[in-house]
């Protein structure tokens, strides 16, 4: 028996909570690009039911920021300093980035 999926849409009031991925790059001219992704999600349900039975998504580009280098280098300096003062609250942020050796 082949079941019936109906997308679930969400209404204009859901509110998203997010972690967003970055994308850092930089263009020919020198500028300095953030690209924040975020996921766009889609829920499948039974149309009789309503039960969930299936979910699709990607990331999708959501904004992107332009800064001139030095801007860039303040941005940096100011998120180095913030982190120190987090981690000094919370404790060391642990994460695996890629192409960083131990």
């Amino acid at each position: 028996m082949e079941e019936k999926m109906t997308e679930v849409r969400r209404s204009q009031s859901f509110v998203e909570r997010l972690a967003f991925n970055v994308v850092v790059g930089f263009t020919d001219e020198g500028t300095f690009v953030l690209e924040f992704l975020k996921p766009d999600l889609s829920l499948y349900a039974e149309e009789e039911t309503g039960r969930i039975i299936g979910h699709g998504g990607k990331l999708v580009s959501d904004v992107r920021i332009y800064l001139p280098p030095k801007t860039a280098r303040r941005m940096l300096s100011a998120l180095k300093k913030s982190i120190e003062e987090y981690e000094k609250k919370f404790g060391e942020i642990k994460v695996e980035i890629p192409g960083e050796g131990k």
